[in-house]
């Protein structure tokens, strides 16, 4: 069951991934594209010589689409991106975009009918060049980039079926048809790409977390740790707690030499379980393996209060026997502890040293004790 939900989380994650690059490329996309029906508009009017009675719906055709390209760029887009608001988006600057394509068919067409040359020669090149454009850069999404491919087209192939020659017309609806197809290609080679550099994405995340993470036990690895510990640190220097554990398992080369390799894997492993659930990572606290049969903890508390825990987390070890590869055996830790001193601890790595150094001594001295760092 954990398995399928960790698989339900990646495919939701990776929708939403999806769906929010779409909404940043449509928006990039469609901020750029709708400046350019305004510059067409007033050129097809300027080509009518500003004769007077071209001016006023010439203003008004050209202040159009100038409403409609700042509206593509003025169209707020949600500062948290889940799905519900991303395809709300999505609706509303296709919405957009369809009636700045239904606007200009309407504009083309009219030009063909109405206005004197070379307009309708400029309106008739543009439509070819918008609906082209619109089937290669808007191709996110099939239905509606067809209907605004559509929406430029058709109206001028209306005109030119009936109003020039048949032939024209059928040249138009061939080629309305070529941009259809290339619309379609462009929206599968835009979905292979978005969803590859998705998996490209996911891979780098994961081998990310995987180098971080320590493969037979699955606490943060000695790279995590370090970073975390000189985090810590910095913190610590403004004037909060901060505590370190080094742990080592008393003579762990008699299990691997006892009971072979495999179960001193498995031992590892319960170790840490058992660690964790001691330390279990609330308020900042991290178990880490940082190599061999080494672990470490970052807490944030006093050095007294850390070493109380560390005390607690050793007795009970040694209290009950631990249970790995199918044995049940009596494993015993030492610990060395050492509380943050701002006077003695220039950086993480002086922390660690005195954490360390408590280690050796509690190996010397015994083993299966916890040492506090000398000084404190």
């Amino acid at each position: 069951m954990p398995e399928r939900l960790n698989d339900h989380e990646r495919r939701r994650r990776r929708a939403h991934n999806l769906l929010t690059q779409e909404v940043i490329e449509t928006r990039q996309r469609a901020r750029l594209g709708g400046w350019f029906y305004a510059v067409a508009s007033a050129l097809a009017m300027a080509a009518t010589g500003f004769v007077e009675a071209w001016r006023l719906p010439g203003v008004l055709i050209v202040g159009a689409f100038l409403a409609l390209a700042i509206l593509r760029v003025l169209l707020p887009l949600p500062a948290a991106l889940d799905g519900r608001q991303a395809r709300r988006y999505l609706v509303s600057i296709w919405i957009v975009i369809l009636a700045t394509a239904t606007t200009w068919g309407a504009f083309s067409a009219w030009a063909q009918s109405a206005l004197p040359a070379p307009a309708p020669l400029i309106a008739l090149l543009f439509s070819g060049a918008f609906g082209m454009a619109i089937a290669h850069t808007l191709c996110m999404q099939r239905m509606p980039s067809g209907l605004a491919i559509a929406a430029v087209m058709v109206p001028t192939l209306a005109v030119l079926w009936h109003g020039v020659a048949t032939g024209v017309g059928a040249m138009w609806l061939i080629y309305t048809i070529y941009m259809l197809l290339v619309m379609l290609r462009s929206h599968r080679e835009y979905r292979m790409r978005l969803e590859l550099e998705e998996d490209l994405r996911q891979q780098r995340d994961l081998f990310e977390r995987q180098s971080r993470i320590d493969g037979l036990t699955g606490l943060p690895n000695r790279r995590e740790f370090s970073e975390a510990l000189a985090r810590a640190w910095q913190a610590a220097e403004s004037g909060r707690l901060l505590a370190l554990l080094v742990l080592d398992i008393d003579h762990f080369k008699r299990i691997n030499d006892s009971f072979g390799h495999a179960a001193g894997d498995a031992c590892l492993a319960a170790f840490a379980r058992r660690l964790q659930a001691a330390f279990p990572g609330v308020d900042g606290e991290l178990c880490a393996r940082l190599g061999g049969e080494e672990f470490g903890v970052i807490l944030m508390a006093d050095g007294a209060a850390a070493c109380a825990r560390a005390e607690a987390f050793r007795s009970e070890l040694a209290g009950a026997e631990l249970a790995f590869d199918g044995l049940q055996e009596t494993v015993t830790v030492s610990i060395g502890c050492c509380g943050f001193d701002a006077r003695r601890h220039a950086d993480a790595d002086a922390l660690y040293r005195d954490a360390d150094a408590a280690l050796y001594r509690a190996k010397v001295e015994g083993r299966n004790r916890t040492e506090h760092a000398a000084g404190y």
